[in-house]
């Protein structure tokens, strides 16, 4: 998979708030005026971020101390919104990604600790099987938009097993993706989908259990577990 550079300048930067009704809490999250597919907020993330929130308003705990993961955090609007919710929340991306998602972790970082929560970032390159982000623990893995490169797909399926490589490690992975129309990522998509279903059970959440104003027929939520 290559690795984009990325550099900013605060004037390239612009804020979109993003409120946690439920914890009454408006995150701040900053996205380039331009730029590559970490640098902007991608509704795929915001349907994910959303059905995390209203899992919390039927169960208060359902994050409360749960140790997150998140794949391909791009800006952070899930991972931030999941440690905004009470979670210990390890953000990952490319490491030309981290720069932008630290600023957006720092923006937060005092919304995030009044409920109890925590947010670091890290870099994580998908296939790597020698990182530390293995050796680590979660309960819950989260990822957004993230098929979207055939040379991603692979490293992307290699990543998730090795995070339910043991009795113990069996997070359980919540996984949204906008469905777009091209033949190629239509492709991409049923290439992903196949490998998944292998190794998981994939379970498709109904439009219905996610958030009222939060959801679309063009976006799938999945819930994913170990085999």
């Amino acid at each position: 998979m290559s690795h984009r550079t990325s550099s900013f300048q605060l004037s390239d930067l612009f804020p979109r708030e993003i409120d946690i009704e439920v914890c009454l809490k408006t995150l701040k999250i900053f996205q380039k005026l331009e730029g590559d597919v970490n640098c902007v907020v991608w509704d795929a993330s915001l349907v994910l971020a959303k059905y995390l929130e209203t899992m919390c308003q039927s169960k208060p705990d359902f994050l409360s101390g749960v140790r997150v993961l998140e794949l391909g955090s791009g800006l952070g609007v899930v991972g931030l919104t999941a440690a905004t919710l009470g979670a210990q929340v390890t953000l990952t991306d490319l490491p030309e990604a981290l720069p932008l998602l630290r600023l957006n972790i720092a923006e937060n970082k005092s919304k995030i600790v009044s409920m109890g929560g925590y947010a670091i970032a890290e870099s994580l390159v998908w296939g790597d099987k020698h990182s530390d982000i293995h050796k680590q623990e979660f309960d819950m893995i989260v990822l957004a938009d993230c098929v979207y490169y055939e040379d991603a797909i692979n490293p992307l399926i290699e990543t998730l097993q090795c995070l339910n490589n043991t009795i113990k490690k069996k997070p359980t992975i919540y996984l949204t993706q906008e469905l777009r129309d091209s033949d190629i990522q239509k492709k991409l998509w049923n290439d992903f989908s196949d490998k998944l279903a292998e190794l998981f059970y994939v379970e498709k959440i109904p439009e219905e259990q996610q958030h009222v104003n939060y959801r679309s027929s063009d976006i799938l939520l999945l819930k994913i577990t170990k085999k």
